[in-house]
């Protein structure tokens, strides 16, 4: 009799379950980064961009969507020496202006599509423009927020101090109460 041990037999059952589970592993982690690659492209495909600019030539005050996706306004603050003001009507007066033939588009709950470019505020002649144009930014500031498709949020400003307030990401855009602007 031999007092030697036999080799050890290899459990194939046990390699075949620890394989089987390492896949399983793998394809999880493939499934994640597929889906978070996805998730990146769906957002990139409705990215909204609003800006404010001036058509001088035209003496108009827009605003443009240059995004890929639609931009839902959810809310819009027109400020006048830092203090909130609830019509155009009320902000030419606190800017010491009259303009009786001036039109405006309202902007709040706006959906702007891809390539919408919109003339939110006409004042009645180049003259007007012109007056209303020198307060713009000094005293008078419009910030604006919009939504995407994805409900993801930013907030813009018509004359922003720095790059970052172009278009700065929100968590959510404040919701709508008495005291803001109604145009």
């Amino acid at each position: 009799m031999s007092d030697a041990a036999s080799p050890p037999r290899t459990d194939w059952d046990r390699v075949t379950a620890i394989a089987a589970v390492l896949i399983g592993l793998v394809a999880v982690g493939v499934a994640a980064y597929t889906a978070t690659l996805q998730r990146q492209q769906i957002r990139a495909q409705v990215w909204p961009r609003v800006l404010f600019y001036n058509a001088g030539m035209a003496g108009e005050f827009h605003i443009a969507n240059k995004g890929v996706g639609p931009a839902v306004v959810r809310s819009v603050r027109v400020t006048v020496d830092g203090k909130p003001v609830r019509n155009w009507g009320q902000a030419l007066t606190r800017l010491g202006l009259s303009d009786p033939a001036q039109k405006y588009s309202s902007l709040s709950g706006m959906v702007l599509s891809p390539g919408d470019d919109i003339g939110y505020l006409l004042p009645g002649d180049h003259a007007q423009f012109v007056a209303l144009r020198h307060h713009v930014g000094d005293r008078l500031k419009l910030d604006l927020c919009y939504c995407s498709a994805l409900d993801e949020c930013w907030s813009t400003q018509n004359y922003s101090e720095t790059l970052d307030d172009v278009q700065r990401p929100v968590d959510r855009c404040p919701a709508a109460g008495p005291g803001d602007f109604e145009n």
